[in-house]
């Protein structure tokens, strides 16, 4: 039988109102202590007017499923496993390297922000870089993803100065690990699952992030859950007019492990086809990670035993651990 999940108690997982924050120093203030309380304790929180219109939010998910509803052949034309940089359509059912996880059913189309065909990036062939495959069914995806991208990219950066802020650090302390733009935008499918499935595979088995948070767009029909600290599995319902934030395992090391990073997984119970759409705010692939404070209760830390756990007792450069990480959990280019 598939796994349950409590009905969530809204307090549980808070709604931060951003509103403030854009009005005064004051109100920046008081968004950045309710971020601090919210990611010490639960790790993820909705926010609200948060600045992307509605339309922006229906236009994205429409084209995620304009994407998803192309033949597979034509999804598979774009195929990361045809390139050494995750980016592509990652087929459902699918894994990498570690024998000890399951197979998501999720089905995904990313990308980072395309570099310019003379970026050194590029030219130097950097893992986690290179050109973006556009599938040549779908000529507008490009446009359409990007509109989107840079408005969701301008809220990471603004909500990255009021983690700042909740953390007492000064202005561009952590803006300074993304002096490349690295960040991604996914396109998520998840297949319904009937209730008496074995719970073998689920749309997404339960992880951490490995980037800094996490921005996350859900449709209607749910199946996002996050577990609390006393083991229990809470689902996260969608709320009209918000985003989700999660903290990942970056902004967990930058504090000691004073905020969160949650445990989370997907189960579509709804009986339809769920969409969600997240962007992932990634450190440069050289920044140097370690924590900027220390854990005044290090005994307080959520468990750290997952594969997409990243260690707080020694620094290390983003981008050589994430890219081990990649290869634990998404397949690789394939050998021609």
């Amino acid at each position: 039988m598939l796994p349950t999940a409590r009905k969530l108690v809204f307090s549980e997982v808070p709604i931060v109102d951003l509103g403030p924050a854009w009005r005064d120093e004051a109100g920046r203030a008081e968004v950045a202590d309710a971020i601090a309380a919210a990611a010490g304790t639960v790790g993820f929180f909705y926010v609200r007017n948060h600045g992307l219109a509605e339309q922006d939010v229906r236009d994205v998910f429409q084209t995620a499923v304009d994407f998803h509803r192309l033949p597979l052949e034509a999804k598979m034309e774009v195929s990361l496993k045809l390139n050494d940089h995750a980016q592509g359509y990652l087929h459902g059912m699918t894994k990498g390297n570690d024998a000890n996880i399951k197979e998501n059913l999720q089905e995904a189309f990313q990308i980072r922000r395309p570099l310019a065909d003379d970026d050194p990036d590029l030219l130097a062939g950097k893992p986690l870089h290179g050109r973006i495959p556009w599938p040549s069914a779908m000529p507008d995806l490009k446009p359409r993803m990007m509109a989107y991208y840079d408005k969701i990219n301008g809220l990471g950066y603004r909500l990255l100065e009021l983690f700042e802020l909740s953390l007492g650090l000064a202005a561009g302390t952590l803006k300074a690990s993304f002096a490349k733009d690295m960040n991604s935008l996914r396109l998520l499918h998840y297949p319904p699952q009937r209730p008496d499935e074995s719970g073998e595979h689920l749309g997404a088995r339960g992880h951490t992030d490995t980037n800094a948070f996490t921005i996350l767009a859900q449709d209607a029909n749910g199946g996002l859950e996050v577990r609390n600290r006393d083991g229990e599995w809470v689902a996260v319902p969608p709320v009209e007019g918000t985003l989700v934030v999660n903290v990942g395992e970056v902004l967990k090391v930058w504090t000691d492990g004073v905020f969160t990073s949650a445990v989370h997984r997907v189960i579509n119970r709804s009986g339809n086809e769920r969409y969600s759409i997240p962007f992932f705010m990634y450190p440069s692939f050289d920044a140097w990670i370690q924590p900027l404070i220390r854990n005044p209760d290090p005994a307080n830390v959520a468990p750290e035993d997952l594969p997409t756990s990243f260690p707080r007792d020694r620094p290390f450069v983003y981008g050589e651990l994430k890219a081990r990480n990649v290869a634990r959990i998404m397949p690789q280019k394939s050998a021609a």
